[in-house]
């Protein structure tokens, strides 16, 4: 009877101890799969705040900034009160790089555009109200050249606060808007192939804007 007590006993223990090295083994089998598994994601997952990854830098602007000829802006308020105006953009011949917003022969505004600066101005006259320098790096100042009515020539440093914002306005949404910010407060919004498309006060509050484009 002891005898087959014990056979009994230690064909049991070595039942045990196989099944022992089974779970073992597949729990082995689960752990590699698992860092497998693991590392697929880790691979495959975008690099987040890693260490020495790059953030996309603001773009430098060094143009761009003209109104496309043949097409029409509303503006509301207009460049000159809170009322709407629509603007006939066209070409002016007679000047290099321009683009006149006219809304009536002869009446209107004047962009000039060169490597070194972009202008707005009272159209078919020498008044500009702004001159403002390239290029454009966020961050970084720029100078405002104004042309006077009396012929005086004040410069003012102007803050680029931005060359990579998206705004929203009636007209569209436009991406890489670069915004300028005057010492008074003064903001202005310029988009690529569209040029001013929001003026705001110290206040925040729009002075000018874009409505519109056909």
């Amino acid at each position: 009877m002891n005898k087959w007590f014990i056979i009994a006993f230690i064909i049991l223990l070595l039942a045990l101890l196989s099944m022992s090295q089974v779970n073992q083994q597949t729990k082995a089998a689960t752990t590699s799969l698992s860092i497998a598994q693991k590392d697929l994601v880790l691979r495959n997952a975008p690099n987040k705040g890693a260490v020495g990854s790059k953030k996309a830098q603001p773009p430098v602007v060094t143009s761009g900034f003209m109104p496309k000829a043949n097409r029409s802006y509303t503006y509301e308020p207009s460049f000159e009160d809170p009322n709407q105006v629509t603007y006939q953009a066209v070409n002016n011949p007679s000047i290099a790089n321009s683009i006149e917003l006219l809304e009536a022969d002869y009446i209107g505004y004047t962009y000039i555009e060169s490597n070194s600066e972009l202008k707005l101005g009272v159209a078919y006259s020498d008044t500009f109200f702004f001159s403002l320098s390239y290029p454009m790096k966020e961050n970084r100042t720029i100078i405002d050249t104004d042309y006077g009515y009396d012929g005086v020539h004040a410069t003012t440093e102007v803050k680029v606060e931005s060359t990579s914002a998206t705004v929203h306005t009636k007209a569209a949404t436009f991406h890489n808007v670069v915004i300028l910010a005057y010492p008074n407060g003064t903001k202005i919004y310029l988009a690529k192939d569209y040029g001013i498309i929001r003026i705001a006060d110290f206040e925040g509050d729009i002075t000018t804007e874009l409505i519109a484009v056909q």
